[in-house]
């Protein structure tokens, strides 16, 4: 299973030095490819990728940016600033995957795609992605990049993990029948299924929780705490730490398709976490008790569970 290091938490809980220790570990352990966008932390994610690229730390990589509606709108012009910032700041003149963040509403998606393809065309990214998006949003797009000869998306960034599978309803459905890669976010469900988290009326500490309304809203809901303690005690029973489990679901045991290119974006605040989960995507399948502990928890969070698409 490829594995993709997501960079979220770069200049935020994770430091300069730091950053580039992660990145030499993970191009130690074979792989290239590192999640980026034009909105996280302001900016500072992508600016101190430019200072490593600078430092010749980047070499060899492959890099994803995403411009998003919600810093301008999904307009020619806003694509046009977007990218071409977050081309400067990471100090490339091209990146291998350009994505569009989310869904623009307000914005004829036709209008979006030619501002992309132009960039494309100028040789700016190498493949073309989406995040976020409604199956039928994702059908209507590859259908009108078909009738215009324009590129074609290739990969669909989406949020999925052992208590939060909406996406097996219909979306991998459809990006197989578009031959469209599924890459995993939130595998850990912010932490949630790393196990620190196991008491509802307990205020979060400092992390993804801490004053963060959509995460708090995605997953700090009863059904799922009661899911988290119950896989917990499975994990330990195994002598398995939860987020090691976690990710050898998705590896093991969930709808991913290694042949159709799906893959794992993982991060961490602190290096021994990343190393961690590096090393979880290595191991085998599952013991039966956890699988069995993460199929019961998902019929307690599927009735809330958030949906994969927005807004």
């Amino acid at each position: 299973m490829q594995c993709i290091l997501g960079t979220m938490t770069f200049a935020s809980q994770v430091d300069h030095d730091t950053s580039a220790q992660m990145i030499t570990t993970f191009r130690d352990a074979g792989f290239d490819e590192l999640d980026s966008a034009y909105v996280y932390n302001d900016g500072k994610t992508e600016e101190l990728l430019g200072d490593l690229n600078s430092r010749n730390i980047l070499n060899g990589c492959r890099l994803a940016t995403k411009v998003n509606p919600l810093a301008g709108g999904l307009g020619a012009d806003s694509v046009d600033q977007q990218f071409l910032t977050s081309l400067q700041r990471m100090g490339v003149d091209r990146v291998d995957l350009l994505y569009l963040h989310q869904p623009d509403l307000d914005v004829p998606i036709r209008a979006t795609l030619a501002a992309v393809h132009k960039h494309y065309e100028a040789g700016r990214f190498e493949r073309f992605g989406l995040s976020n998006y409604s199956a039928w949003q994702v059908a209507e797009i590859s259908e009108i990049c078909r009738q215009e000869d324009w590129m074609l998306p290739v990969v669909y960034q989406g949020m999925y993990n052992a208590l939060t599978r909406d996406v097996e309803r219909e979306l991998l459905l459809c990006l197989q029948n578009y031959n469209i890669a599924f890459y995993v976010y939130n595998p850990l469900a912010g932490g949630m299924l790393s196990g620190k988290h196991l008491d509802l009326n307990k205020t979060p500490g400092k992390g993804r929780f801490d004053g963060n309304v959509q995460y708090l809203e995605r997953y700090w809901k009863p059904d799922y705490f009661e899911a988290i303690n119950a896989f917990s005690a499975a994990c330990k029973e195994q002598n398995i730490q939860p987020a090691n489990a976690a990710l050898r679901w998705l590896k093991h045991h969930s709808d991913l398709q290694t042949g159709n290119g799906d893959a794992i974006i993982i991060g961490a605040s602190a290096k021994t976490h990343f190393e961690q989960n590096l090393a979880a995507l290595q191991q085998p399948a599952l013991p039966d008790n956890i699988v069995a502990a993460l199929d019961h928890g998902w019929e307690l969070a599927r009735p809330n569970c958030i949906k994969y698409f927005r807004p």
